[in-house]
């Protein structure tokens, strides 16, 4: 009898297990496919429409990080050629959280998340944002708008 019950135990531990990696998998699938459906054909990715002077370029890096002089020279780059530019070492952007759904709220988090962990130098053009992207895209990006 005992080990009766310990086998539907173990079965129940098992299929909730089962249960927990695909609803994971799931997300992750569902997190992809809204990061795809959001990145334009020069690789940027429209993660809000509060970024940050949304109507010109901005480049960020830390000013102490190796990648600070990409950023810099990015910059300079783009002002040469007349494109409104702006460097900074840090970033932040708003959302309207009012007339969200909590699953909307999540995905924006997510988005947010993902963003924070892409590699400097970060390039903000028309409310999107790419890592280190090069100038061509930068200027293709801008010409879209």
């Amino acid at each position: 009898m005992n080990r009766f019950i310990l086998t539907i135990v173990a079965s129940c531990a098992l299929c909730f297990a089962g249960y927990q990696w695909h609803k994971s998998n799931q997300e992750k699938r569902i997190f992809v496919q809204d990061i795809k459906s959001r990145t334009d054909q020069y690789g940027f990715l429209d993660i809000s429409d509060n970024l940050p002077e949304s109507k010109r370029i901005v480049i960020v890096a830390p000013v102490n990080c190796p990648k600070a002089k990409i950023a810099d020279y990015l910059a300079t780059e783009l002002n040469k050629q007349n494109i409104p530019t702006t460097r900074t070492n840090s970033y932040n952007f708003r959302q309207d959280l009012n007339n969200m759904s909590e699953r909307e709220i999540n995905q924006m988090i997510k988005r947010a998340e993902y963003v924070r962990k892409m590699a400097p130098p970060l390039v903000i053009v028309n409310g999107k944002i790419k890592s280190n992207p090069s100038i061509e895209a930068i200027k293709n990006e801008w010409e879209l708008e």
